[in-house]
């Protein structure tokens, strides 16, 4: 394998700042035409004014529009991963981007001008737009091809890791070759996935180990990309696959049987090659950051709100004696632990024993700890957690490790709600509740899992309703 020279993830930040600078220039620019044509063109007609006047706000407006526009093409994720994106991907976004950008802009910003004839509008929004358009399409375009340059010459490569029997991987190489040439994935070897002792090279691709061996034939190789090649009755080996592959965050493709393809997940690109990609993340960057701006928002609305309430319960807590607040360490997302945060409601030193779950008839809880959990208002604290991101309003609820070792021995597949931030509320929490017992956490495991797989903005509402009700109804514990 051609040894790389240079340190992808610095080309990966230099290329990613190269952009948004040229997206900053490109809305500096469009908002300098913008102003030029009200100054040179639309004021003299409304004043009189035979000079084009600049006043002081230019700069100011020209920072607020550019730093807007860098926001918008962030928050969509097109600053992410430059080097290895879709380029069409790339071009459909900022179009569409551009478009929902310059109606905004259009509406808050432009609507109220004086104009004397209405096609003002038009000539003004369609400058602005036409060159926020132009610019980050042009911008794209160019740098992409000197990306493309660059993985077309292997300068930038990726070490790829080859997965599934020698005859499946030997039917698809050609394939695969092709689609190398372009992507700039070398071939580092190949996973024999077969009991059969073949450790023979495959086309000059070394066999480098069985799949109990995949996670150190990663780490080793500094693996990049995986391609699986499995035949159909061998399909039960995914789960497991699946999941290593995911702790690896590791780009992972497979080669479609019939059933994926006509799942309509395959697609097919530049160069005819069918390939499923499987992606780790449950949400894209639009959906991902967007969640994240509702989480910030309404945490501080709520904060700001309730906090009289905040301060009404600590005093009373402190009253009690004791410490008014309660932290205990948790897994977050990618299994990161952080100190979650809730009104104490039990008795100091309730776990000097060793880790329990609470019951209906726990005799830790204080009085005024079941009213706080039958409410659930223990839990305000931890919209400090959504703060400063550790956690999320809608996710699964986070486990002590202590707990969430014994649930993947009993459900390996639990390790998929680390790839999300964990909730104050979730769907196992409204649908089946606290859990006392490991077998509980299990089934409780099974609501969190269907709502990783089907995340939306409209089914974190369903969750919030359904939460709110429970409060209501006083069914904490």
């Amino acid at each position: 394998m051609k040894k790389q020279s240079f340190n992808l993830n610095t080309h990966q930040r230099l290329w990613r700042f190269a952009y948004l600078i040229c997206d900053f220039v490109t809305a500096w620019i469009a908002y300098t035409a913008l102003y030029s044509y009200r100054k040179a063109v639309i004021e003299p007609a409304r004043f009189g004014l035979e000079t084009m006047h600049w006043d002081d706000f230019y700069s100011l407006g020209a920072l607020i529009t550019s730093i807007l526009w860098v926001f918008s093409v962030a928050l969509i994720g097109l600053y992410i991963n430059p080097i290895r994106k879709s380029r069409l991907t790339e071009v459909r976004l900022i179009i569409q981007v551009c478009f929902v950008f310059s109606t905004f802009y259009f509406l808050v910003f432009l609507l109220n001008d004086f104009v004397t004839n209405y096609s003002d509008y038009f000539k003004t929004a369609g400058i602005f737009s036409g060159i926020i358009f132009v610019g980050s399409i042009s911008n794209r375009i160019i740098m992409g091809y000197f990306i493309q340059r660059n993985i077309l010459s292997k300068r930038y490569s990726f070490p790829t890791l080859l997965i599934g029997s020698r005859s499946e991987i030997q039917n698809n190489l050609k394939s695969l070759s092709r689609h190398s040439n372009w992507s700039g994935e070398i071939f580092s070897g190949w996973i024999n996935t077969e009991e059969d002792n073949d450790r023979n090279s495959l086309s000059e691709i070394p066999m480098v180990g069985v799949l109990k061996d995949l996670t150190k034939c990663i780490n080793t190789l500094n693996i990049k990309d995986c391609i699986v090649a499995l035949e159909a009755e061998k399909h039960h080996q995914l789960a497991n696959l699946i999941l290593v592959l995911e702790t690896s965050k590791v780009r992972t493709f497979m080669i479609p049987d019939t059933y994926g393809i006509l799942s309509g997940q395959v697609k097919i690109d530049d160069h005819g090659v069918l390939l499923m990609e499987w992606h780790i993340d449950p949400m894209n960057p639009w959906q991902r950051n967007s969640k994240r701006l509702i989480d910030v928002l309404i945490s501080i609305f709520t904060l700001v709100i309730i906090s009289p309430v905040l301060v009404l319960l600590s005093i009373m807590i402190g009253l009690s004696g004791g410490p008014i607040f309660f932290s205990q360490p948790r897994l977050g997302r990618n299994q990161k632990i952080f100190n979650i945060y809730k009104f104490r409601t039990m008795r100091i030193n309730a776990e000097i024993d060793g880790p329990q779950l609470s019951s209906d008839e726990d005799n830790r809880i204080t009085p005024l700890g079941k009213f706080l959990r039958k409410y659930r208002l223990d839990e305000l604290p931890q919209f400090w957690n959504v703060l400063r991101g550790d956690m999320s309003i809608v996710g699964p609820r986070p486990e002590r490790s202590f707990y969430a070792e014994k649930i993947i021995v009993a459900a390996p597949q639990y390790r998929h709600i680390y790839k999300i931030r964990p909730g104050i509320t979730s769907w196992g929490m409204v649908r089946f509740g606290y859990a006392s017992n490991v077998e509980e956490m299990v089934s409780r495991m099974k609501y969190d899992l269907i709502y990783i797989e089907n995340m939306s903005f409209f089914n974190d509402i369903k969750v919030l309703i359904y939460t709110v009700w429970t409060i209501i109804q006083g069914r904490g514990k």
